[in-house]
Protein backbone atom coordinates (compact mmCIF):
# COMPACT_ATOMS: atom_id res chain seq x y z
CA UNK A 1 0.00 0.00 0.00
CA UNK A 2 2.86 2.36 0.82
CA UNK A 3 4.36 1.72 -2.60
CA UNK A 4 1.07 2.64 -4.30
CA UNK A 5 0.77 5.87 -2.34
CA UNK A 6 4.40 6.72 -3.07
CA UNK A 7 3.89 5.94 -6.74
CA UNK A 8 0.79 8.15 -6.85
CA UNK A 9 2.66 10.98 -5.13
CA UNK A 10 5.59 10.71 -7.57
CA UNK A 11 3.19 10.62 -10.52
CA UNK A 12 1.47 13.72 -9.19
CA UNK A 13 4.77 15.56 -8.79
CA UNK A 14 5.89 14.85 -12.32
CA UNK A 15 2.55 15.60 -13.97
CA UNK A 16 1.21 18.86 -15.39
CA UNK A 17 1.04 22.06 -13.37
CA UNK A 18 -2.63 22.55 -12.55
CA UNK A 19 -4.54 22.06 -9.31
CA UNK A 20 -8.03 20.64 -9.01
CA UNK A 21 -10.82 22.73 -7.51
CA UNK A 22 -12.34 19.63 -5.86
CA UNK A 23 -9.45 19.29 -3.43
CA UNK A 24 -8.85 22.95 -2.76
CA UNK A 25 -5.60 24.44 -1.58
CA UNK A 26 -2.95 23.18 0.81
CA UNK A 27 0.03 20.85 0.74
CA UNK A 28 -1.85 18.33 -1.41
CA UNK A 29 -2.31 20.90 -4.16
CA UNK A 30 1.38 21.77 -4.03
CA UNK A 31 2.65 18.18 -4.11
CA UNK A 32 0.08 16.65 -6.46
CA UNK A 33 -0.18 19.06 -9.36
CA UNK A 34 -1.97 16.72 -11.78
CA UNK A 35 -5.19 15.62 -10.11
CA UNK A 36 -6.79 14.17 -13.23
CA UNK A 37 -7.84 10.89 -11.59
CA UNK A 38 -10.00 10.13 -8.59
CA UNK A 39 -7.07 8.44 -6.84
CA UNK A 40 -4.89 11.54 -7.16
CA UNK A 41 -7.70 13.80 -5.96
CA UNK A 42 -8.26 11.55 -2.94
CA UNK A 43 -4.53 11.57 -2.22
CA UNK A 44 -4.39 15.37 -2.47
CA UNK A 45 -7.42 15.81 -0.22
CA UNK A 46 -6.02 13.30 2.28
CA UNK A 47 -2.69 15.13 2.29
CA UNK A 48 -4.46 18.43 2.94
CA UNK A 49 -6.53 16.92 5.76
CA UNK A 50 -3.79 15.00 7.54
CA UNK A 51 -1.17 17.73 7.34
CA UNK A 52 -3.46 20.54 8.50
CA UNK A 53 -1.92 22.67 5.77
CA UNK A 54 -5.23 23.72 4.23
CA UNK A 55 -6.42 25.45 7.39
CA UNK A 56 -3.07 27.18 7.82
CA UNK A 57 -3.00 28.12 4.14
CA UNK A 58 -6.45 29.68 4.26
CA UNK A 59 -5.65 31.78 7.32
CA UNK A 60 -2.21 32.82 6.10
CA UNK A 61 -2.85 33.05 2.35
CA UNK A 62 -0.15 30.46 1.52
CA UNK A 63 -0.06 26.96 -0.03
CA UNK A 64 -2.11 27.97 -3.10
CA UNK A 65 -4.80 29.41 -0.79
CA UNK A 66 -6.20 32.91 -1.10
CA UNK A 67 -6.62 34.74 2.16
CA UNK A 68 -10.33 35.51 2.57
CA UNK A 69 -11.73 39.01 2.71
CA UNK A 70 -14.07 37.87 5.43
CA UNK A 71 -13.20 39.21 8.88
CA UNK A 72 -15.22 36.75 10.96
CA UNK A 73 -12.07 35.59 12.76
CA UNK A 74 -11.26 39.11 13.97
CA UNK A 75 -12.51 38.89 17.55
CA UNK A 76 -12.01 42.59 18.31
CA UNK A 77 -14.01 43.57 15.24
CA UNK A 78 -16.78 41.07 16.00
CA UNK A 79 -17.09 42.23 19.59
CA UNK A 80 -16.96 45.93 18.67
CA UNK A 81 -19.61 45.71 15.95
CA UNK A 82 -21.83 43.51 18.12
CA UNK A 83 -21.69 46.02 20.98
CA UNK A 84 -22.12 49.10 18.76
CA UNK A 85 -24.68 48.10 16.11
CA UNK A 86 -26.91 51.17 16.55
CA UNK A 87 -24.05 53.67 16.69
CA UNK A 88 -22.42 52.06 13.66
CA UNK A 89 -25.69 52.26 11.72
CA UNK A 90 -25.95 55.97 12.49
CA UNK A 91 -22.33 56.57 11.48
CA UNK A 92 -22.65 54.64 8.22
CA UNK A 93 -25.84 56.49 7.34
CA UNK A 94 -24.07 59.82 7.84
CA UNK A 95 -20.79 58.66 6.27
CA UNK A 96 -18.67 59.64 9.27
CA UNK A 97 -18.22 59.13 12.96
CA UNK A 98 -16.05 57.59 15.65
CA UNK A 99 -17.67 54.15 15.47
CA UNK A 100 -17.21 53.97 11.70
CA UNK A 101 -13.59 55.13 12.03
CA UNK A 102 -12.93 52.42 14.61
CA UNK A 103 -14.39 49.73 12.33
CA UNK A 104 -12.21 51.00 9.47
CA UNK A 105 -9.15 50.81 11.72
CA UNK A 106 -10.02 47.29 12.92
CA UNK A 107 -10.40 46.22 9.27
CA UNK A 108 -7.07 47.83 8.29
CA UNK A 109 -8.71 50.17 5.79
CA UNK A 110 -6.17 52.49 4.17
CA UNK A 111 -8.54 55.11 2.71
CA UNK A 112 -11.14 55.74 5.42
CA UNK A 113 -12.98 58.62 3.67
CA UNK A 114 -13.49 56.57 0.49
CA UNK A 115 -14.49 53.50 2.53
CA UNK A 116 -16.99 55.55 4.56
CA UNK A 117 -18.52 57.00 1.39
CA UNK A 118 -18.96 53.53 -0.11
CA UNK A 119 -20.65 52.29 3.04
CA UNK A 120 -22.92 55.33 3.19
CA UNK A 121 -23.95 54.81 -0.43
CA UNK A 122 -24.74 51.16 0.30
CA UNK A 123 -26.31 51.54 3.74
CA UNK A 124 -29.48 49.63 2.80
CA UNK A 125 -27.48 46.58 1.69
CA UNK A 126 -25.50 46.56 4.96
CA UNK A 127 -28.35 47.15 7.40
CA UNK A 128 -31.05 45.18 5.61
CA UNK A 129 -33.48 45.09 8.54
CA UNK A 130 -33.85 45.85 12.24
CA UNK A 131 -32.91 42.25 13.00
CA UNK A 132 -29.66 42.11 11.02
CA UNK A 133 -26.84 40.37 12.89
CA UNK A 134 -23.42 41.84 13.53
CA UNK A 135 -21.83 38.99 11.52
CA UNK A 136 -23.99 39.87 8.52
CA UNK A 137 -23.09 43.55 8.90
CA UNK A 138 -19.37 42.70 8.98
CA UNK A 139 -19.65 40.45 5.94
CA UNK A 140 -21.55 43.16 4.07
CA UNK A 141 -19.01 45.84 5.03
CA UNK A 142 -16.13 43.62 3.88
CA UNK A 143 -17.57 43.61 0.35
CA UNK A 144 -16.89 47.33 0.07
CA UNK A 145 -13.21 47.23 1.01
Amino acid sequence: MKKIITLLAVAGLTASLYANENTGCGLGSLIIKNQSTTALQVLAATTNGTSGSQTFGITSGTSNCAKPNNFVSNDKLNRFVSENMDELAMDISSGKGETLSTVAKLMNVENTPEFSAKLQANFSTIYTSENVTSATVIDSIAKYM
